[in-house]
């Protein structure tokens, strides 16, 4: 292991976590309550407990299934309303019932957590089934300087690339320091993805979600699931595109008609993707564009915005959220009273496949939070955030607790892993070969390129085979920028931005051959050219792995002789 010197700095840990971010913290913490001689080590891209995409620069708001919930009631709606019978209820269940032991841990580590006059969590009257709460905006910051006073290691600054592997064991990563282009190798009895999801760069508040370690994990031979479901969308006002949560029923079109009656139910917990198909719709019929009133979202929708972000004190969610609307409101070109809004692509592909206890397909990888929420199978036919607000903290929690016993199992007996040189080395050139062209194409100018076949809603929000294929004929000529002429001009922030479109060019392959495999409409996946639901071939999981470099698609079953709900027995 010593000659590995040679290549660049080692780091060894017992646990290797790659992602200072919610999940990744939550983790080291609880490793530490439950064997405090572990060595755990975080490698993060920015700085720990300054990155991720949504927990210290989101809403702060948690989904929760309190003591006066009924799981099972919960479980219906979401079979029936949200999964269409593509998620893996037992892991719905487990969710369910592990959010209120989350609650509970963050109080026992003196995170405070909302609560009413009563000592209750929060109630919406539309939403019986739930509850819902929230946390400032610095639990990044006390999770970070709990974990450094348990002794957790930080290693900053630092973008990890590869896995390594030794056959079917994942033994630990490389990557290079963006500041100064050293590399750096690391080494982990078990390895934890917990970087965050592909959002494709396209909005501000997930712009730091570029598919890092699903594309590592997908490039070291772990299998992908659900992928196809990678199409969320919020609504945005067009100038600045600001996300506006529950903005479905503030909908006018330009004659001044109310639209969310023609196309959603009375009262939905999130969006639905009919709001979207319906605005497209109003616009091309020549009812366009589409205006949203403030006023109707207060008054309309509760868990929206303006009724909850402000709900409880806190100081750094008001500060946060008061300074960023300020400056929002300074830089936006339309000011009337019904400004217009248009269909605002998320993304949030987060398909590494893993079981119950977060556990991949590759031996001693675990992958937690966004980026493996859809592969979980929790989400089923609708992507993150599963049509629950403030699930995706809470999944950033429920999936460190779920992942920690068997981590801490498996580190405390797991041998060390045995590295190759000649991998190490490989992948050490690679990772630099940009830095060899001294000019070429701004990898900005490849991520546009995406960009342009992959959040449009005619290739995500509504798909049909010509499009699809022109998109993936888009993503091939990608592949071949990034290979022959993407260039970073010498700049090591550059060269991370060249991984980053290689990371998001294999999940747009990734998502795209996926939703092209699924001949049906169900959730949010919505096929011209297959406008039904086929429930006698498709209701089953696509899955993807790459062999001998290329993707390979296969089916798999779902086990519905273990679940409460059987869809052959609905009638």
């Amino acid at each position: 292991m010593s000659d590995l010197n040679k290549y660049g700095e080692l780091f060894s840990a017992d646990v290797l976590i790659l992602g200072g971010g919610l999940a990744g913290l939550i983790l080291a913490n609880r490793i530490k309550e439950l064997n405090s001689k572990l060595d755990v080590l975080i490698v993060e891209k920015a700085t720990t407990g300054f990155s991720g995409s949504k927990a210290n620069k989101g809403a702060g708001v948690m989904w929760v299934l309190d003591e006066t919930d009924d799981a099972d009631k919960f479980l219906e709606f979401y079979v029936k309303e949200v999964g269409h019978y593509l998620e893996d209820q037992e892991m719905v269940r487990i969710y369910a019932k592990t959010s209120l032991e989350l609650v509970k841990l963050f109080e026992g580590w003196d995170i405070e957590i909302m609560r009413d006059e009563n000592g209750k969590l929060s109630r919406i009257e539309e939403i019986p089934l739930w509850a819902l709460t929230a946390y400032d905006l610095d639990i990044m910051l006390k999770l970070r300087n709990r974990a450094k006073k348990k002794g957790v290691r930080m290693v900053d600054k630092t973008q990890t690339v590869e896995l390594l592997t030794d056959n079917n064991r994942v033994t630990g990563a490389v990557g290079f320091d963006i500041t100064d282009g050293s590399f750096k190798i690391f080494t982990g009895k078990a390895t934890i993805i917990a970087n965050g999801s592909c959002n494709w760069m396209a909005t501000n508040m997930w712009y730091s979600g570029r598919g890092d370690g699903i594309a590592a994990a997908y490039r070291a031979g772990a299998e992908m699931r659900n992928g196809e479901i990678s199409n969320f969308y919020n609504i945005g006002l067009r100038g600045n595109m600001s996300s506006i949560v529950g903005g479905q029923y503030a909908l006018y079109n330009d004659l001044g008609e109310y639209i969310p009656p023609k196309y959603c139910k009375e009262w939905e917990p999130d969006f639905d993707i009919n709001i979207f198909l319906g605005m497209e719709k109003e616009v091309m019929e020549g009812r366009g564009p589409i205006l949203f009133e403030e006023t109707e979202i207060f008054v309309k929708n509760p868990i929206a915005a303006g009724g909850f972000l402000f709900k409880w004190n806190r100081e750094w969610a008001g500060k946060f959220w008061n300074t960023l609307m300020a400056k929002e409101a300074r830089y936006t070109s339309d000011e009337r009273w019904r400004p217009e809004v248009v269909p605002l692509f998320i993304g949030e592909m987060g398909a590494i496949s893993v079981d119950h206890s977060m556990r991949g397909t590759l031996k001693g990888m675990w992958a937690l939070g966004d980026a493996s929420k859809s592969g979980s199978g929790f989400c089923g036919a609708t992507p993150p955030p599963c049509r629950l607000r403030g699930s995706g903290l809470t999944w950033a929690g429920v999936s460190a607790i779920l992942a920690a016993a068997s981590v801490v199992e498996y580190a405390g007996e797991a041998d060390r892993p045995s590295v190759s040189k000649d991998q190490v080395a490989g992948f050490k050139e690679t990772i630099f070969s940009p830095m060899q062209r001294k000019t070429g194409i701004n990898p900005r100018d490849g991520i546009r390129m995406l960009q342009e076949v992959i959040t449009p809603p005619r290739y995500s929000i509504r798909k049909n085979r010509e499009r699809m294929e022109e998109s993936l004929n888009v993503i091939t000529d990608v592949y071949d920028l990034v290979n022959n002429e993407i260039s970073p001009e010498g700049d090591f922030h550059m060269l991370g931005l060249c991984h980053d479109l290689r990371n998001m060019t294999y999940c747009s392959e990734i998502y795209m051959k996926s939703a092209l495999e699924r001949k049906e409409t169900r959730g949010w996946h919505v096929r011209e050219d297959y406008p039904d639901q086929d429930d006698n071939n498709w209701r089953k999981w696509i899955t993807a792995r790459m062999e001998n470099g290329k993707l390979k698609l296969s089916t798999e079953k779902i086990p519905f002789q273990n679940y409460k709900y059987n869809p052959q027995e609905v009638k």
